[in-house]
């Protein structure tokens, strides 16, 4: 009876050490996650959200506080909003971000 007990304690302790290995391995195979705001002709996006407007975006970065990486224009006839979402992030006090347009602009 003893032997089975051990035996099954020893055999779940392998199972989640296991469990657990992979888990780290999947982790460290993911690339990482860059946040960014990408500004296109009807809608702003910012992690999974839509914003029609730079001041609900304001909002949404607001409760998020989670700081842009990177904020994308992809469509230059929204150059005035595309300057207002960099006012708003730096606003917010996030300075270290990187911007890329389209070479069109």
């Amino acid at each position: 009876m003893i032997r089975s007990v051990l035996f099954s304690v020893v055999l779940s302790a392998a199972l989640i050490y296991t469990v657990l290995r992979l888990h780290s391995v999947y982790e460290q195979g993911l690339a990482s996650r860059v946040t960014s705001i990408d500004i296109f002709a009807d809608q702003i996006t910012y992690r999974t959200s839509h914003y029609p407007t730079p001041s609900l975006l304001a909002i949404g970065l607001k409760a998020a506080n989670d700081p842009p990486q990177k904020i994308t224009l992809h469509d230059c006839d929204r150059e005035h909003d595309f300057e207002a979402v960099i006012d708003i992030v730096r606003e917010q006090g996030y300075r270290d971000f990187e911007i890329e347009l389209p070479d069109t602009c």
